[in-house]
């Protein structure tokens, strides 16, 4: 069984970010230079599946795949959300959002629609993955439901929440949760009971919330996998544990895969904490820990 999968050789800053998984096979992003990465369960080294700056993918953050097998890709301040055919690789759209200033971080698929949400603003955007691609609309911004301005408010991690037509969105600054009610466009913090998540990527396992929770007080960094257990209408919650992880790795997404947590080890914090970047970059494989 394989704990570690490498990044071929490349950029020095590569800086991995978003994952992926689909079918066999999991999708890791560059961050800086926009490159996708394919890997397969039982091969230790992924392979460059999109090369940097194709089509105009100069970044790449959240992946996701949708029911008709396409890889979507946030390409975080360009604007852009990339639709790559899994089969062949091609290209099937490329969708731009209306805004001036965008951060597109993290995205998932429920109901026919891709939601996507911006580091740069308090807002959530949709487009339709039902049949073709896109375009992008504002669905719901988050201020006018409490959400600080843009400066003070860092959306990253999304997935579907526990109940139906619902979401849960990190606000990875002011260390929250969000349910988000897609009938509606209604939006809430999810009571956690004065507990805090400086939630980045998040991910399902069965009926477990796992976060990659980084945060940083007073100068100090910390890396957690955080476990949480949220009610069935996704309005409270509580945490189940927390597991420190190496800052020098930086764990900022992770995926369900074969039984195990795929947690992409993007080192963004490294240098900041006094650590050199090691190279190659990995994605760790673990069991969910024991709760």
């Amino acid at each position: 069984m394989i704990d570690s999968y490498a990044l071929p050789p490349g950029p020095p800053d590569v800086m991995p970010e978003g994952i992926a998984a689909h079918g066999d096979a999991f999708y890791v992003s560059s961050s800086r230079h926009g490159t996708i990465y394919r890997g397969r369960i039982g091969t230790p080294t992924l392979e460059v599946w999109q090369p940097a700056g194709a089509d105009g993918r100069t970044h790449a953050l959240g992946l996701t795949g949708d029911p008709l097998g396409r890889l979507l890709v946030c390409g975080w301040e360009t604007g852009h959300i990339f639709a790559y055919d899994t089969a062949t690789g091609t290209l099937s759209a490329r969708v731009t959002v209306e805004a001036e200033v965008t951060g597109l971080n993290d995205i998932c698929i429920l109901d026919g629609y891709a939601y996507v949400s911006d580091s740069k603003r308090p807002v959530i955007w949709r487009l339709a993955v039902d049949g073709e691609v896109g375009p992008a609309e504002e669905f719901v911004d988050l201020g006018p439901f409490g959400a600080p301005d843009a400066e003070d408010c860092f959306l990253n991690g999304i997935v579907p929440g526990p109940a139906p037509g619902t979401l849960i969105v990190c606000d990875q600054a002011e260390e929250v949760l969000w349910r988000v009610d897609t009938v509606t466009a209604t939006a809430e913090r999810v009571d956690l009971g004065g507990a805090h998540v400086a939630g980045d990527g998040l991910v399902w396992v069965d009926d477990v919330l796992y976060a990659c929770d980084n945060s940083e007080s007073d100068g100090v960094i910390k890396m957690w996998l955080t476990a949480l257990s949220l009610s069935a209408d996704g309005r409270t919650g509580k945490i189940l544990g927390r597991w420190e992880r190496p800052v020098a790795d930086t764990p900022t997404t992770a995926a369900y895969l074969d039984g195990r947590l795929f947690v992409v080890n993007s080192q963004l914090f490294a240098e900041r904490s006094g650590y050199p970047v090691g190279h190659p970059f990995t994605v760790s494989a673990l069991t969910p820990p024991h709760i």
